[in-house]
């Protein structure tokens, strides 16, 4: 095997190779990414056997074969050549040899004939949609995402479609997220599948690309292909069936809010917060809006808002700090509306303009 590529063709399909590795695996050869110069391309494969990962580069390929290199090392090797710089890959059974400029590297290969592949699915669903949109879905939601897997369901994305409706929702235990589009056309087979919170992430590595994703699926393994690019996952079997419902309730109490204003108030009040409940009490009161802080061992704090429209009776409301202005932060328009139906309830979040909203759960304690 021999090809040449200049760094910056090569670099970042390393980078995303590398991610789909398995560092901490006993299994070595899930540290390692697969490279298989072919006489069109060089494709580099890795994978953890829950996520995948397929890119092909199109360089000059003057000697076919196929080796398995360190992710971690070859990564660390060619991030250190100069930007420009041309590569020279050569591998002569044993070690692969890295030549750039005056710099030479051997690295040691395994066997690729024990490099696990990404099982082949037959897809019952399918679509295809600008990788833009895709990824401002999961921009709006992925943070909802839970890392606690005592309730696996609630580990990943849910991507479902209704008709002419793509739907992506994401929830821990104290928030939810949902956002969607339309399509130009209607799709007849309506499905929810539960994408796994390091696929989903991945995915928006690569996501920021211009370029269409088609989507591939049988409910329990997912293809993204992007391009050049491929990413294979596993599904988590189990999902949330009713994940919006609470969006429905009826919300009597409502403020309309500076998006800047408020979220620069809650992270000056939030810097004195407990590190344990980060709460923060929203008070309407006498058409003011008052942000306090629960008193800790450090003291407390609170500010007053003054450009909000509210209706309804007076309340305080306690909130996490930390999950408030991630939420927040994640709007695009100037004003939001908060709504609530009680201190102990639900209350929602929905921008003054796009198809995403915002579900959070108040903290559950007394202010004094």
């Amino acid at each position: 095997m021999r090809f040449k590529a200049v760094k910056d063709e090569i670099y970042s399909f390393i980078q995303y190779a590398n991610s789909f590795t398995s560092p901490k695996n006993l299994n070595t050869v899930l540290q390692n990414i697969l490279i298989d110069a072919e006489s069109d391309g060089v494709t580099l494969r890795a994978t953890d056997m829950q996520v995948g990962f397929s890119g092909k580069v199109g360089v000059s390929v003057e000697q076919t074969g196929t080796a398995t290199v360190s992710g971690k090392k070859l990564l660390d090797i060619i991030k250190e050549i100069p930007d420009g710089s041309v590569i020279d890959f050569t591998f002569d059974g044993s070690k692969i040899n890295i030549d750039s400029g005056k710099s030479s590297f051997k690295l040691s290969t395994i066997s690729h004939e024990i490099f696990p592949t990404m099982a082949e699915i037959t897809p019952e669903y399918y679509l295809k949609i600008k990788s833009e949109l895709l990824y401002e879905l999961l921009k709006k939601t992925s943070f909802c995402i839970s890392t606690d897997a005592s309730k696996i369901e609630y580990t990943g994305s849910h991507m479902a479609v209704y008709g002419d409706k793509l739907e992506i929702s994401a929830a821990d235990f104290q928030r939810i997220a949902t956002s969607s589009i339309k399509f130009d056309e209607e799709y007849s087979n309506e499905f929810m599948i539960n994408i796994p919170r390091k696929t989903v992430m991945e995915l928006m590595k690569i996501l920021e690309q211009s370029e269409y994703v088609e989507i591939e699926t049988d409910r329990k393994q997912i293809v993204f292909t992007i391009g050049e690019v491929k990413i294979f996952s596993k599904l988590i079997e189990k999902y949330i069936k009713s994940i919006t419902k609470l969006f429905t309730n009826d919300f009597p109490m409502k403020a309309k809010l500076n998006r800047t204003k408020f979220l620069d108030v809650v992270k000056r009040v939030s810097a004195i917060t407990s590190e344990v409940t980060h709460g923060v009490v929203l008070s309407f009161k006498d058409e003011t809006l008052t942000v306090y802080s629960l008193e800790t061992e450090y003291g407390t704090g609170n500010e007053t808002i003054e450009d909000f429209e509210y209706e309804g009776q007076p309340i305080d409301i306690i909130f996490n700090a930390k999950h408030v202005a991630e939420m927040i932060s994640s709007i695009d328009s100037d004003y939001f509306q908060l709504q609530m139906m009680g201190e102990r309830n639900p209350a929602i979040i929905l921008p003054e303009s796009g198809e995403y909203k915002y579900l959070v759960v108040p903290i559950s304690i007394n202010r004094y």
